[in-house]
This record gives structure tokens, sequence and C-alpha cells, in this order.
């Protein structure tokens, strides 16, 4: 068994190559812009008071690969899988963010479309046992309106038109979906798709959604943080590691039910959101934005038919602020050093 992760050194794609290392299970850390130090750190810090672990852990950095990779570049693809025959799993997160695509349509679609499509290639030629791919929330719209009652869970089986989209981001995951079934069906592939809400976690250095990392590192840091919309905007969260624990659990699972998951995670507003990183940091100091009353995201997803297939419950929202609190707190000590 080896994993090819693409995005591997990402916001939540390192998560994924920690997560690997383990469970040692090998692996090839894919990107365009490596950052390699960063994907090791993540792994470490996790275990800094326990030197055997980190010794471990360590083994298992030692026999990665990491490799520059444009994934919309068929012959960069191709010539991995050439070189790599014995890859037998591939997480696919590299991706171009909502803000990135509307800033460079061309960009966006050859990383988001043809590279997803290259991907799906190699698993038909290289006969993969799984590809596994980020999907998004964002396939069900812009607006939780569209569903009807405001507390239903949006579930797999929804379906969203093309009047209630705000991002291309999203439009394009629903094509990546299409497509991904027809390989599925005409070549008798194993793929599957995870629709993951707001990914919250130390770390994230890039994209429209910034605030899901300073919302609580900000704080634990003694920096105030300023969330652009109301206190009564509502969203699903769900923390890092448990979004690439739900990822690998997914890849590793010999026979799936479904071909798209929702990750779930805990539908709360803004303010909720806030209160429960002051129970953990009093002090915080943070303003809303009451000009903008919600994201351009639905507020509930069901999460259901995942717990299932891989018998994983994601931590509560207090156990990954936490996390998350101390993590960067750590990360402040070792750079403080």
């Amino acid at each position: 068994m080896k994993f090819l992760v693409t995005g591997g050194t990402g916001f939540i794609g390192a998560r994924v190559v920690a997560n690997l290392w383990e469970r040692k299970i090998p692996v090839i850390a894919a990107d365009l812009n490596l950052n390699i130090e960063w994907t090791k750190d993540i792994a470490i810090l996790k275990h800094q008071n326990d030197p055997s672990k980190i010794a471990e852990i360590q083994q298992q950095i030692d026999k990665t690969l990491f490799i520059n990779l444009d994934v919309s570049d068929k012959l960069q693809v191709k010539e991995v899988f050439d070189q790599f025959p014995d890859i037998t799993h591939v997480i696919h997160l590299a991706y171009l963010m909502s803000a990135e695509v509307e800033a460079d349509q061309h960009r966006g679609v050859s990383v988001n479309m043809l590279g997803m499509i290259n991907i799906f290639d190699m698993s038909v030629q290289h006969n993969l046992s799984r590809v596994v791919f980020a999907s998004s929330e964002t396939i069900y719209g812009a607006n939780h309106s569209a569903y009807g009652d405001e507390n239903y869970a949006v579930k797999e089986q929804d379906y969203c038109s093309l009047d209630d989209h705000f991002y291309t981001y999203g439009v394009m995951k629903m094509l990546n979906e299409f497509t991904a079934q027809k390989y599925v069906k005409n070549k008798g592939v194993s793929i599957a798709a995870m629709r993951p809400p707001i990914v919250y976690g130390d770390g994230r250095m890039r994209g429209s959604v910034l605030w899901a990392c300073e919302f609580a590192t900000n704080p634990a840091l003694g920096k105030k943080v300023n969330l652009p919309f109301s206190k009564e905007a509502r969203d699903c969260w769900i923390y890092v590691d448990d979004a690439a624990e739900q990822f690998v659990r997914l890849s590793l699972k010999p026979k799936l039910n479904h071909f798209a998951y929702n990750n779930g995670g805990h539908s709360v507003t803004a303010e909720e959101l806030m209160q429960t990183v002051q129970n953990i940091v009093p002090d915080a100091q943070f303003e809303f934005d009451e000009s903008v009353p919600r994201t351009s995201l639905v507020d509930r997803c069901d999460s259901s038919r995942l717990e299932e297939e891989i018998d994983f419950v994601p931590r509560s929202l207090e156990e990954g602020i936490r996390a998350q609190i101390e993590e960067a707190r750590s990360r402040q000590k070792q750079i403080n050093y």
C-alpha cells in the first residue's frame, strides 16, 4: 500500500500526510508549492512530550518523498505514476479556492477541472484501489433557505440548482462529482467524494476563509479577531484533524456503500462559536460585521452516512477549538524559543 496525497503540504493535505505517518503507511506528498517543514512540524508538534513517538514519526518522514507537482499538467501527473507504479491510493486535495478561481478563471479550470480528470485517468490506467477527493458543502448552494426548514440538515441526495449558487468553486465541485461518477460507472474504478463544511484549525495560509483559522488562533496569541459576518450567521464547522481522519478512513475501507459523503460538523452561530472560544480564552477579543447577515454557505450538513460508513464521529466543537488553541500556542513558543 502506498498513498499519493496531492496538495499534500496544504492546510488539510499536511494533516492527511501526518495521519498516514501515524499509521506507518508509505506516502508521497505532492504539491505545487511545497511546504515541507510545516508538514513535518504538524506531525512532530502533536507528540512534543513523547520522544519515542517523535522518533517513530521521524522514521516515516525520512521515508517520505516530497515532490513538486502541477496536477493540471497531464504529463507531470503521468510521470509520477510511471515512476511510482506501486501507488495504490490517492487522496486528491490539490485545488484552487474560491477567491483564487474568481481571480483567474483560466487557472481555476486548469487545476480544478483538468487536474481532477488527470487523477481520474490515472485511477483507470493504474488500477488504483481508491481515489478520494475533496468536494465541498458549496455544491449545496449559497443559502440554506433553498431547503426550506432552517433546522434541516442537508443530505447527500439533496440537489441545488445553478440559480441558487454563488461560488464558481461550488459549481466546479458539482462537475467534478458528475464526472467522477461517469468514471465509476463506465470504467469500474473506485472513487469517492467528501463534502467538507468549514474546516477550521491552526495554519490556514490562503483562501477566502482565513477567519476559519483566526477566530481561535488570534485569541490564543492575545490578538483581536474580526469576523466578516454577523453574530447571527450560522455555519457548519469541522476540525481539520478530524477531516483528515475521515479522508484516510474512507480511503482505507475496502468497499464503500456510496459515492458522496458529507463530512458533517457542528452547526453554530458565530456568536456561539466565539462564546466557545471565550470559554477557553476568557480575555478573547472579537468583533462581528453586522452589515453582513450570513456567509454564502448552507447552515447544517447531515453526516450520518459517513459516520456509519467509517465508524468515526468528530470531536466536539470545544475539543476541536481547544486543540487548535493549544497547537497555536505551542507553535508560538517554538518560534519564540
